[in-house]
């Protein structure tokens, strides 16, 4: 104690006042705390009851809380507020003193803010980052990037990342070939023949079931007045892969009549007939170049031998035409009840993306409605 009593009756109150300024310092830290964890908890519990507006309220409450913080974006963006969710997420990875897990997460939620707004350039640069940072590339993180990769027609980018993570892509091989065969398409559209022809030349090094190589290599052919070329890489096509050989029909007639050789279309059809499981389309094929040429028994005795295929209703509506072509107007009535019994349809060769929905006359391998590759039901299911 010093002689001064009133020197020690002030150093005294000082130590009071400071312990009880530290215990109102924690005991309203450890408040605020146990509030923004209520918040969090209530927030969770309001998502989990369906109530995502109350949700959103009770986010909000939880200021220092990330994980609240990058589920409120998440919640903003399942609801479509897109722009208020990049805005959350991308604040957050300009926080301090977060963790490499924490950035993993915020990055990954900006990733997908960017891929719902269709921002593909910010999404393919977010996904980068997220790459650099993985000790490991994750699988969602791949997929992520190559869809944006698809949807921006990054061809080339596309090719490199899945060549890189090949691990991932069971079918690397096949998706590097419709790359090839797109970025071909592309040089094609600009001027630029001869890259395009090598670019499709290497997609069927590839993968030498590639049916869009041979067939859009096929229509350059065709297209430079190289018949014979054209030709072969159609039958090329159908040797090959004989579930999509139908979808060169069109072409492969339209090109032996060209050359005044259409009894080759007759020759060719009716050895895949005779050497393929598949034998409905080059029926119909067949057949349907007999009916124009007023060959009606022939086209008859034709549909006839595909046994596996009477009830077919493209088949029937072919017999039905057929006979009504004859004049057997009983023959055809009573083929039109077998028609509309089995579900007639009115038109065999359209093409559906199983993403979409989207409908085409001719063969595509990626959707002009969604960007979906190779989502088209080109291969014929008997």
């Amino acid at each position: 104690m010093t002689e001064n009593p009133s020197l020690d009756l002030m150093l005294f109150t000082a130590v009071i006042v400071l312990v009880l300024c530290i215990a109102a310092i924690y005991i309203f830290s450890g408040r605020r705390q146990e509030s923004e964890s209520d918040s969090y908890t209530h927030a969770l519990e309001s998502l989990a009851e369906g109530n995502p507006r109350l949700a959103i309220e009770r986010f909000k409450e939880a200021s220092d809380n990330i994980a609240a913080y990058i589920q409120l974006g998440d919640l903003l963006r399942d609801k479509g507020l897109y722009s208020n969710a990049i805005r959350i997420h991308r604040d957050l990875t300009a926080r301090e003193y977060i963790t490499i897990e924490q950035r993993q997460r915020i990055l990954k939620s900006l990733l997908l803010d960017y891929k719902a707004s269709e921002n593909f350039d910010r999404g393919i640069e977010t996904a980068n980052q997220l790459l650099k940072i993985q000790r490991k590339p994750s699988a969602d993180t791949l997929k992520y990037l190559l869809s944006m990769l698809e949807r921006s027609n990054l061809w080339r980018d596309a090719y490199n990342l899945v060549n890189k993570h090949s691990g991932h892509f069971p079918d690397y091989r096949k998706q590097q070939a419709l790359y090839l065969v797109f970025e071909a398409l592309s040089f094609q559209n600009n001027g630029s023949i001869k890259e395009a022809k090598q670019r499709f030349k290497e997609a069927l090094k590839k993968d030498s079931t590639c049916a869009a190589a041979y067939y859009h290599l096929g229509k350059m052919y065709f297209e430079e007045k190289r018949l014979d070329d054209a030709l072969q890489q159609w039958k090329k096509l159908c040797e090959k892969i004989p579930s999509m050989a139908h979808i060169t029909f069109p072409e492969l007639e339209k090109t032996c009549f060209e050359l005044g050789r259409y009894n080759e279309a007759v020759s060719f059809y009716q050895d895949l007939i005779a050497n393929n499981e598949n034998r409905l389309e080059p029926g119909l094929a067949l057949a349907e170049i007999y009916d124009k040429k007023g060959e009606y028994d022939n086209a008859i005795e034709v549909l006839n031998l595909l046994e596996e295929h009477q009830e077919s209703p493209v088949l029937i509506a072919r017999k039905i035409n057929l006979y009504f072509n004859k004049g057997q107007y009983k023959l055809a009535a009573d083929q039109s009840r077998t028609y509309f019994l089995n579900g007639g349809t009115r038109n065999r060769r359209v093409y559906v993306c199983s993403n979409c929905g989207h409908k085409s006359q001719t063969p595509l391998w990626v959707c002009k409605k969604c960007g979906k590759i190779d989502s088209y039901n080109l291969s014929y299911h008997s």
